[in-house]
């Protein structure tokens, strides 16, 4: 994508029907995929997902991308860290002031710990899928 185009600090979705969304998973990084994945096998078309590429600094280019959604469409933060760490705590400071009240914010991550990975991959695979399932449930 580079060589043909440029940095994006935020990809829309261009593939969901903003008339029809539900709900705005806003993430950075691998989640996306994931998210990406399951939204395709579970023939979701009333969930956007976004991309933050670049979190420092927050611009009006994240704006520009969420004002084609209705107010009170939930904006939900995906991260693949516990809630205590990775960059929900920057998110939640900083897009409020960027969006106001419009899109209600909210959180999905792993649950708060003294570690980022769990040890097992097993484990990991579980908690990763509770994730994925959690962003897009009805």
């Amino acid at each position: 994508d580079l060589t043909d185009g440029e940095f994006q600090r935020v990809i829309p979705d261009t593939t969901t029907d903003p008339a029809k969304v539900k709900r705005v998973l806003l993430c950075s990084g691998k989640v996306y995929y994931d998210l990406l994945d399951a939204r395709r096998e579970r023939k979701r078309d009333d969930v956007a997902i976004v991309r933050l590429e670049q979190l420092y600094p927050i611009n009006n280019s994240l704006a520009a991308a969420l004002a084609q959604y209705k107010t009170g469409t939930p904006l939900v933060w995906v991260q693949e860290e516990p809630r205590n760490m990775g960059p929900w705590y920057f998110v939640n400071a900083n897009l409020p002031k960027l969006l106001g009240d419009r899109l209600p914010l909210s959180v999905i991550a792993r649950a708060p710990s003294a570690s980022p990975a769990t040890g097992s991959s097993g484990a990991h695979r579980l908690e990763q899928q509770r994730l994925v399932s959690e962003a897009l449930a009805d």
